[in-house]
């Protein structure tokens, strides 16, 4: 049963019993009702995994649309979901953002989920079930973390279950706190085996070894410089994922996945993903909102059935990105649309109709979505065009821009219909890193990766100005959109932690 069918398994225990997963973590009294076999453990693992829905139905907005990638679509709403779009849109937020805060609770929730798990590990009827439980709930409370300490900097840490009055009395840990138990939980699972190399059928979309591995390989790149012992291992660690049996050690672009097909909802957890948030159609409460949320206003169904919102419309600035290839980049159709055929008028509507089309159903025609906020879509997390061209970017800055790195560079060009770079044209560190880096935003384009990938090379508030001062879209406001200062680079504190907490400090200016 793959874990798309476990999902909806869970959905029509929670439609038929009345229990709800989200509890369990949070309930001790629920938690040592329900856990009583490996059984019961497995469902809650999988909880764990479904918790990401909450996560992911914001991260867009606190990355992407933070971004020189996205923005608002139209100046002068005044609805109050267009309010939060527009001030992460500008970086004018405040401790009270609704968004922020459901963030924050989301990736916290799933925490607990998984902290929870950690409390039953031996309710597992053999080493090996006990063992991948714990290393997949290290991995997903890794990635929570990875995320939180990039977005807010110093967080709380929390690895166990605990009271409310350590929670009002708690303070927030420093980034090097953070970032060792990220890597200690990280090398455990590799250094003791604790998930599979790859999965089989029936367990396609839970955490193996690559996931670890490139997460850990993303965190030291993070973390660390050229010159630090872990900056060489990020590197490693990319190469094994890329010469895996699993990903299938590629050697050109004709080796890969094609783009095109990547995003296919008849082709899902294929050797291009690493790791995804999964998500299932079909009225089980657990499908895709991403369709609708970022779908054309009053597209009449044309586009998605049901409201659509049109948020983190992709930005002149992408648009050009894209086009500075001439046409020939097929990644740009995958990942956009500027239009929209009209069946009822026969017309091609082009008026506000730019979006992020990637998690549409790609195969509308076979495979439509029939209610609102019910794709099939999944997200993908990390994927293998994300660690190739790591991998490259870590190579040029250890050793130079030699032929390993040009090799996974050119694969990822190559696959989007490009012509490959030759040594003479990136003959420098510089010039292969600005090329590696526009590539990544080019192939990662709207999947939460480009805000991160700017924070990591120390230049979020440098590009976001620029963008600001160059897009016509923000002179359109009666008011002027201010740049940047280096303190709104990071996210606040919410305000109901502080109402928990009052003496936990809050982020600089805020």
């Amino acid at each position: 049963m793959k874990i798309k069918n476990i999902m909806a398994v869970l959905a029509a225990m929670m439609t038929l019993t009345g229990c709800d997963l989200d509890k369990y973590p949070v309930s001790e009294v629920a938690a040592e009702e329900y856990v009583k076999d490996d059984e019961s453990l497995n469902t809650l693992v999988l909880g764990c995994y479904n918790g990401l829905h909450d996560v992911m139905y914001y991260e867009w907005a606190l990355t992407e649309l933070r971004s020189d990638n996205t923005r608002m679509h139209l100046t002068g709403s005044t609805s109050s979901s267009s309010k939060l779009v527009e001030q992460l849109d500008q970086g004018v937020i405040n401790s009270e953002h609704a968004w922020v805060s459901s963030y924050w609770n989301g990736a916290y929730s799933t925490i607990s989920r998984c902290n929870n798990v950690m409390g039953y590990l031996d309710k597992a009827t053999t080493l090996d079930n006990r063992n991948r439980y714990e290393g997949e709930v290290l991995f997903l409370r890794s990635l929570q973390y990875f995320n939180l300490v990039r977005l807010w900097g110093p967080v709380f840490k929390v690895t166990r279950k605990i009271s409310n009055e350590e929670a009002r009395n708690m303070q927030r840990s420093s980034v090097d706190e953070i970032y060792d138990l990220i890597e200690n939980d990280l090398r455990h699972i590799i250094d003791d085996n604790l998930l599979p190399s790859t999965n089989n059928d029936a367990d396609l979309g839970r955490a193996d070894m690559n996931a670890a591995k490139a997460l850990l390989a993303k965190v030291y790149a993070t973390r660390y410089t050229v010159g630090d012992p872990e900056y060489s291992q990020a590197a490693t660690l990319c190469h094994e994922v890329l010469t895996s049996q699993a990903v299938g050690n590629p050697s050109s672009g004709a080796d890969l996945v094609p783009y095109t097909d990547i995003f296919s909802t008849f082709n899902e957890m294929n050797r291009e993903i690493i790791f995804a948030v999964r998500y299932i159609g079909g009225k089980v409460g657990l499908g895709s909102p991403f369709g609708n949320l970022f779908a054309p206003t009053n597209n009449g169904a044309n586009v998605i059935m049901g409201t659509c919102s049109n948020y983190n419309c992709p930005s002149d600035n992408m648009l050009a990105a894209y086009d500075m290839n001439n046409g020939t980049d097929c990644r740009r159709d995958v990942n956009l649309a500027e239009s929209y055929f009209n069946a009822t008028t026969g017309q091609w509507v082009t008026r506000n109709a730019r979006f992020v089309c990637k998690y549409l159903n790609h195969d509308q025609a076979s495979n439509p979505i029939t209610s609102q906020y019910d794709g099939d879509a999944d997200w993908p997390v990390i994927r293998v065009g994300d660690i190739a061209l790591l991998y490259a970017e870590l190579t040029n800055e250890i050793s130079g821009p030699g032929a390993e790195a040009l090799k996974y560079l050119n694969m990822i060009r190559e696959r989007a219909g490009l012509q490959a770079y030759t040594a003479a044209q990136l003959s420098s560190r510089y010039d292969f890193r600005e090329a590696v880096r526009n590539e990544r935003r080019l192939e990662l384009a709207f999947e939460n990766q480009r805000w991160f990938d700017l924070m990591r090379w120390g230049i979020a508030r440098e590009t976001v100005n620029n963008y600001i001062s160059s897009e016509s879209f923000y002179s359109g406001y009666s008011y002027t959109v201010n740049p940047l200062a280096d303190w709104q680079v990071m996210l606040p504190i919410p305000i109901d932690v502080i109402n928990i907490n009052p003496n936990v400090a809050q982020n600089f200016g805020y």
